[in-house]
């Protein structure tokens, strides 16, 4: 069949745009060229989509298959040797007509993600992503080491100076929250986030300075338990840590994380002092 030059283009619109919507913060290079570390031979790339995930740089690369038939094996077989060749963390191979099974069972390989996705159910791209974050957030262990860097990638405003690993007080710069609200949303999110991230961690203390109501500056803090959150959520963290969606479904996005059950939690568990002087009085 031959592919008119109009529908190639919209075809290939339609996929760069689901993938910057599935990788925030990547790159994206259309028609690259990467030298193969085996073959010594300029590899051509549809799109090669780089950046970082976990402080670690990633390389993936996709291929587009505007096809009259089904992806088959020797395709698949194909790209796996490219994939080792350019020394790309994973693969996607995007159809518009489908694969067969063979070449879906190939495409299964230890070691290597790739993804085959037909046209029609580009969003699924979304898995990808989602794996390497899975990955990166299982492969954690609670060390000094570990605590800070995973506190400074989930934000530029941690101050790791002020902070303390062995006293397991984490503290945030002025900026992170600009009001009394938010500051409380913040405490119970980043609580939240780094008792999911580290399972051995027990408990925690969080400050961030921000202005109240009427515009004083405030330290508020937080030193709570593993468990009281759990009970006061009504969520397994380590369920969370198994899967990104899970977080974001039953945590991030979920309604009964509201505005009242903020309060409610600030009522309980969150304490503010005024401050002046955000050097001197946020340790």
């Amino acid at each position: 069949m031959k592919i008119e030059e109009k529908d190639w283009r919209k075809y290939e619109r339609s996929i760069y745009g689901a993938l910057s919507n599935a990788f925030d913060g990547c790159s994206f290079e259309f028609d690259d060229k990467i030298f193969g570390k085996y073959s010594k031979e300029e590899r051509q790339i549809d799109i090669a989509i780089r950046g970082e995930i976990g402080g670690n740089k990633i390389l993936g690369i996709v291929d587009c298959k505007y096809f009259s038939k089904n992806i088959d094996v020797k395709i698949i077989e194909g790209f796996l040797g490219m994939l080792d060749d350019v020394k790309a963390n994973f693969g996607i191979i995007i159809t518009n007509n489908g694969f067969s099974k063979a070449a879906k069972n190939r495409a299964i390989q230890k070691g290597v993600k790739l993804e085959i996705i037909e046209f029609d159910k580009i969003n699924e791209i979304q898995l990808v992503y989602d794996y390497f974050i899975n990955k990166d957030i299982h492969n954690l262990e609670l060390s000094k080491y570990e605590f800070y860097q995973r506190c400074t990638h989930n934000s530029s405003f941690f101050d790791k100076e002020k902070s303390n690993y062995e006293s397991r007080i984490i503290i945030f710069k002025e900026g992170f929250a600009n009001t009394e609200y938010y500051a409380y949303k913040k405490l119970i999110q980043e609580s939240a986030r780094l008792f999911r991230d580290f399972l051995d961690l027990e408990y925690i203390t969080i400050k961030i300075p921000a202005n109240d109501d009427n515009q004083r500056k405030k330290i508020y803090s937080v030193t709570i338990k593993r468990i009281q959150l759990e009970l006061f959520l009504e969520l397994n963290f380590k369920n969370l840590r198994e899967d990104i969606r899970l977080w974001r479904g039953d945590f991030l996005y979920n309604n009964r994380f509201t505005k009242e059950i903020i309060y409610d939690f600030a009522r309980l568990y969150i304490k503010s002092d005024q401050h002046y002087n955000y050097a001197d009085d946020v340790s």
